[in-house]
């Protein structure tokens, strides 16, 4: 069974032929050493959200700037998928945190650690909460269309020696539909030959080295 996520679907969109290449054979773009403390901050924090959630209120850092509460129960640890069995193949997504907005409405949320603050949403965050509104409609939540980006910017270190963030919570709408019609276009492609070299894809002439068959 194909088995496509929100990042898998975001290198569709950047470079058609490193996808086929990635789904089809398994072979990755070379990775580069990245900062782990994103890392260790998405535990601390999803760690934090969790010790509220039994609480039924929302985490004070977010006090004034939401008006929903943490959903009960995260299901399945966050993890939600669509399936499309005629297709063989499967949407998975990982949320971080689902708002239960009342009257039987919910919203995903994504913690997101920043240097600055945005001035806009990254392309591939639009199409991360597109993805996540689709999941939790397909799966029983009904939404209002609409997401949660908050981003953790770090600010100072006092001396308390606490490190202290801003925290920017950020309203988008979403398109459910859109993120279902890229999946069906990924999959057409990775059904097809191998796409054409993107000359604007610097990993393209990198694939091309590899004995791809």
């Amino acid at each position: 069974m194909i088995k496509l996520s929100p990042s898998s679907l975001n290198l569709f969109l950047e470079c058609p032929r490193c996808f086929w290449i990635y789904v089809n054979k398994g072979l990755e773009r070379p990775r580069i050493p990245v900062a782990t403390i994103t890392t260790g901050l998405d535990r601390v924090i999803k760690d934090y959200f969790n010790s509220y959630r039994s609480k039924n209120t929302l985490p004070p850092i977010l006090e004034g700037k939401l008006k929903a509460k943490l959903i009960s129960h995260l299901p399945n640890q966050g993890r939600l998928e669509y399936v499309d069995l005629k297709e063989n193949a499967k949407l998975i997504g990982y949320l971080d945190e689902c708002l239960d907005l009342g009257d039987n409405f919910y919203a995903a949320l994504d913690h997101k650690t920043r240097g600055l603050a945005p001035e806009e949403v990254h392309q591939s965050y639009q199409l991360q909460m597109d993805v996540y509104t689709l999941l939790l409609e397909e799966n029983g939540f009904s939404t209002k269309r609409i997401a949660y980006i908050i981003y953790y910017i770090p600010k100072l270190i006092n001396e308390r020696n606490e490190f202290q963030f801003d925290i920017i919570v950020k309203e988008i709408k979403t398109d459910p539909f859109s993120a279902k019609k890229l999946f069906y276009e990924a999959l057409k492609v990775l059904r097809s030959s191998i796409p054409k070299i993107n000359k604007d894809c610097e990993f393209c002439e990198w694939s091309n080295t590899k004995d791809i068959r």
